[in-house]
C-alpha cells in the first residue's frame, strides 16, 4: 500500500504515474517546499497540535535537506518525494504529522507563488538594465537626427534619442504592470488545505509572515484553484517581449546593408557557415523568435484554465512549466537586449546619407505655408504633395523643385502664386530646424528630450528602490523563519 495515498486506490500503472507526475518540472520549487514545511511545522507546534518531541526531529530533517535535490522520477511530485523521505529518515510517528492541516493543493500553489515572485523580481531587474541601456544609448547619440518612419517610409525627422525614448516609455509601462502584478502574487494560500480550509488550528497569518507574504488569499477554494496570477505574469512577460521584438526587428533592419544605421557587436552576432562575409544579428533574431514562444506559453496557459470546474484539478500542474518558460525567456531576452544595445555602434555617416534630399520635412513646409501665407492646411498639403511628386518624377532635389515650381503649383491649387527663395527654403526644410520648431509636449524637439533624461533617472531610481524593498522583505522572511527554528531547537537542546 502507498502509505501517503492510503488504500482507496490500490495501485496505478507505472505508465499512468509517469504521465501524471510533475516531478520533471518540480525542481524550481523544491527549496520553497522545504520552507513551507518548516513554517507549517512551526505553526503546528505553536498551536499545540504537535509537541516539541515531534516538531524538533521534523525541523531537523527539513534543515538537512539540500536546496537542490536529486529528484526521484518514480515519485508523483516533489511533495510526495520529500514526505516519503521524511518517513524513511525519522519514522512515521513523527513525519506522519507533517501533512496535518495542509494539503498538497495549498502547498504547491504556495511554492509556485514563492518561485514566481523571485522570477518576477529577476525580470524586473532585467527590465531596469534594459531601460538603463536605452538611456545610455540615448545620451551617447546626443541630437543625432534620423529619419522617422510610418509604414516603414520616411515620415518626419526625429532624433535617435527620441526614438529610443519611445521604447523606454513602453518598458516603463511594463515595469508598472510587474509591480502591480507582484502585489496580487505575493499573497499566501497556505492554510487553505485541500479546498475548504482545515479544522486544525493553523495560524495562516503566522505562516504567511514566515514565508514573506504580504497577506492571504482569503477564500480557501480560490486559494488552491486560482492561477490567474500565472496568466497575469505570462501576459506581462508577453507584453515585454512584444516591445523587445519590435526593437529587435528594427535592429535587424538597421543592421542590413540597405539601412546600415547600426553595427551589432561581434558578441551578439554570428557569421555564416558558408558565406564568409556575413555578420548576422542572431541575438536580435532569437529575441524576436522568443516573443512567439512566450505567446505560445500564454495561449497554452489560458487554454488549460478556461474550462476547469472550480477547485483543484490536476490540469493546473500543466500551467507551471509555461509560467517558468515565459518568465525565463523574457528575463533572458531583456538581459541580452540590454547588452546588445550597450555595445552596438550607430553609424552616423549612413544615417546622415539617408537624410540627404530627404522629403520628411515636407510637413513643416506645409505648416509654413499655413502660418506665413495663410493657406488652409488641405491646400498646403496638396501643394506640397505635388511638389514632392514633381521632384521624384524629374529626379531633381526637393529644395530646387520648391524654389522653382512653388509659384506655379500654388497658383494652380489656390490661385495664389507663392514664392520662397533658396535660403528660406533651406531653413524651412532643415531637419534640425524642423525639430526645434516642435512645441507640443512629448514631441521630438531635442530640448524636450533633454528634459526627459533627468526624469528617466528619477524613474530608474524609483524602480531600483522598489526592487530593493521587495528583496529585503524576502530576506527578512528567511531571517524570521530561521530565528523561529533556532528558538525551538535551542529549547530542545537546553
Amino acid at each position: 500500500m502507498n502509505i501517503l495515498r492510503g488504500s482507496r486506490v490500490k495501485k496505478s500503472s507505472s505508465k499512468a504515474n509517469r504521465f501524471t507526475s510533475s516531478i520533471e518540472f518540480d525542481a524550481p520549487i523544491a527549496r520553497h517546499v522545504i520552507k513551507i514545511n518548516l513554517a507549517h511545522v512551526l505553526s503546528l507546534l505553536r498551536s499545540g497540535e504537535v509537541g516539541t518531541e515531534t516538531a524538533a526531529p521534523c525541523l531537523g530533517f527539513f534543515l538537512r535537506l539540500p536546496e537542490v535535490m536529486k529528484l526521484d522520477k518514480e515519485t508523483e511530485d516533489i511533495h510526495h518525494m520529500i514526505e516519503q523521505e521524511a518517513i524513511r529518515k525519522i519514522g512515521i510517528e513523527k513525519a506522519g504529522q507533517i501533512n496535518l492541516g495542509k494539503s498538497r493543493n495549498d502547498q504547491v500553489v504556495t511554492a509556485i507563488r514563492m518561485e514566481a515572485r523571485e522570477r518576477l523580481l529577476q525580470l524586473s531587474e532585467a527590465l531596469i538594465s534594459l531601460q538603463k541601456a536605452l538611456k545610455l544609448a540615448s545620451q551617447k547619440s546626443g541630437d543625432l537626427v534620423i529619419p522617422g518612419y510610418t509604414h516603414l517610409q520616411h515620415a518626419q525627422p526625429v532624433t535617435l534619442s527620441f526614438h529610443l525614448q519611445s521604447y523606454f516609455d513602453g518598458f516603463e509601462r511594463d515595469f508598472s504592470r510587474l509591480t502591480e502584478a507582484y502585489s496580487r502574487l505575493n499573497l499566501s494560500p497556505m492554510g487553505a488545505a485541500a479546498l475548504a480550509g482545515t479544522s486544525v488550528p493553523v495560524n495562516r497569518r503566522y505562516v504567511a509572515s514566515l514565508l514573506a507574504f504580504d497577506g492571504l488569499v482569503k477564500n480557501a477554494m480560490d486559494a488552491v484553484s486560482s492561477r490567474d496570477f500565472a496568466v497575469e505574469l505570462v501576459s506581462c512577460a508577453e507584453m515585454i517581449m512584444i516591445g523587445m521584438s519590435r526593437l529587435a526587428e528594427e535592429i535587424i533592419l538597421w543592421s542590413s546593408s540597405e539601412f546600415g544605421f547600426v553595427e551589432v557587436s561581434d558578441l551578439h552576432a554570428a557569421t555564416s557557415s558558408i558565406m564568409p562575409q556575413k555578420k548576422n544579428p542572431v541575438v536580435a533574431e532569437m529575441i524576436r523568435a522568443k516573443c512567439g514562444s512566450v505567446l505560445g506559453h500564454l495561449s497554452a496557459t489560458c487554454s488549460i484554465l478556461k474550462a476547469l470546474p472550480n477547485s483543484y484539478n490536476l490540469d493546473l500542474q500543466e500551467v507551471t512549466p509555461h509560467l517558468w518558460g515565459a518568465l525565463s525567456d523574457a528575463a533572458d531576452s531583456a538581459e541580452l537586449m540590454a547588452e546588445m544595445l550597450s555595445s552596438m555602434l550607430f553609424r552616423e555617416d549612413s544615417i546622415n546619407s539617408a537624410l540627404e534630399d530627404d522629403k520628411s520635412t515636407a510637413t513643416e513646409l506645409a505648416n509654413h505655408l499655413v502660418r506665413r501665407h495663410h493657406l488652409p492646411f488641405r491646400h498646403a498639403h496638396a501643394v506640397v504633395g505635388e511638389l514632392v511628386r514633381d521632384s521624384l518624377k524629374k529626379g531633381s532635389t526637393f529644395i530646387s523643385i520648391v524654389v522653382e515650381e512653388l509659384p506655379a503649383v500654388s497658383a494652380k491649387v489656390t490661385g495664389k502664386a507663392i514664392r520662397i527663395d533658396w535660403s528660406e527654403a533651406e531653413c524651412i526644410l532643415d531637419p534640425k530646424r524642423a525639430l526645434g520648431m516642435i512645441k507640443s509636449e512629448g514631441g521630438a524637439n531635442p530640448r524636450l528630450i533633454r528634459y526627459r533624461a533627468s526624469e528617466n533617472n528619477r524613474r530608474l531610481a524609483k524602480h531600483e528602490a522598489w526592487l530593493d524593498k521587495r528583496r529585503a522583505r524576502l530576506q527578512r522572511g528567511d531571517w524570521l523563519l530561521k530565528k523561529e527554528i533556532r528558538d525551538v531547537l535551542k529549547g530542545v537542546r537546553n
